[in-house]
């Protein structure tokens, strides 16, 4: 709806009419359905947060300046297009390829005949949170991976890995964002990732839906085979990248919400990823 002939229509009502101004007596009707709602909001609440201490979100702002994989995703852009004093709208307009910001892999974006974002089933969207820990580890080694080792370690903690969970690597690598350390060092890219054994035994011996990590790959920098995406996307699993706030729910149980827009036959793109952690 927000066109040039929009942004003219209002242009002409309001030069009719003078700017629009909220009255005493839409005041008075905004109050009436908000007390109507706060109302409403305690069955609300019991009928579909029943459990549910806080919604963390696990999203970084989607933004020209998020990092992307140098030399082969260009950064995004957007501009404004009306404003509010001169169109009586406010709209922008954005360019971006898919894989950057917080972002999720589906199939497609590696396996030929994978499924794409507009064709993957709802309930793959939705699972239960596995925060798998290295950040100890990666502050000393750039370069380490989510190994079996570490399921199994957590798995004797916490239980066996949910069905339907998806698994979450914890490096601390979102803390670098804005530095050069977020990509390597003068050698070149490092930053850690899932490795291929750790893959395939989740693909293998586990029922998940996906995976995550809060850096920019599934597969640590270094890789040249990049085992742990032909694994997962091969599986017809999802992988979220450059996720955030991985400790706020590190010791919590928690449901994974993947909120994306249905891109047309899209092979992921920039998501909004809640985490619904309960009491």
């Amino acid at each position: 709806m927000c066109n040039a002939h929009v942004a003219q229509t209002v242009r002409e009502r309001v030069k009719k009419e003078g700017l629009p101004s909220a009255s005493r007596r839409s005041f008075l009707k905004l109050g009436s359905v908000l007390a109507a709602g706060a109302a409403l909001a305690p069955q609300v609440a019991r009928a579909d947060m029943r459990g549910v201490r806080e919604v963390v979100d696990l999203s970084h702002t989607l933004s020209p300046d998020n990092p992307v994989w140098p030399g082969v995703v260009t950064p995004g852009t957007r501009e404004t297009v009306f404003t509010i004093e001169e169109n009586f709208i406010y709209s922008q307009r954005w360019t971006f390829e898919e894989h950057q910001g917080t972002h999720i892999d589906f199939p497609a974006h590696f396996i030929a005949d994978g499924a794409r974002v507009d064709a993957f089933p709802t309930d793959g969207l939705v699972g239960p949170a596995v925060v798998i820990d290295i950040s100890a580890r990666a502050q000393e080694d750039a370069d380490t991976l989510v190994t079996v080792d570490d399921l199994l370690a957590w798995e004797t903690e916490n239980g066996e890995i949910p069905e339907g969970a998806f698994v979450l690597m914890y490096s601390g690598w979102e803390h670098r964002i804005g530095t050069p350390a977020f990509f390597g060092d003068d050698t070149g890219l490092h930053f850690p990732g899932f490795s291929g054994e750790a893959a395939n035994w989740l693909v293998s011996e586990r029922s998940i839906h996906g995976v995550g990590v809060d850096t920019l790959s599934l597969d640590h920098a270094i890789t040249q085979t990049f085992d742990a995406h032909y694994a997962f996307l091969g599986s017809g699993l999802l992988g979220i990248e450059n996720i955030a706030n991985l400790q706020a729910i590190m010791d919590s149980k928690a449901t994974i919400v993947c909120g994306i827009p249905k891109y047309e036959e899209g092979s992921g793109g920039p998501a909004r990823i809640l985490a619904l952690a309960e009491m």
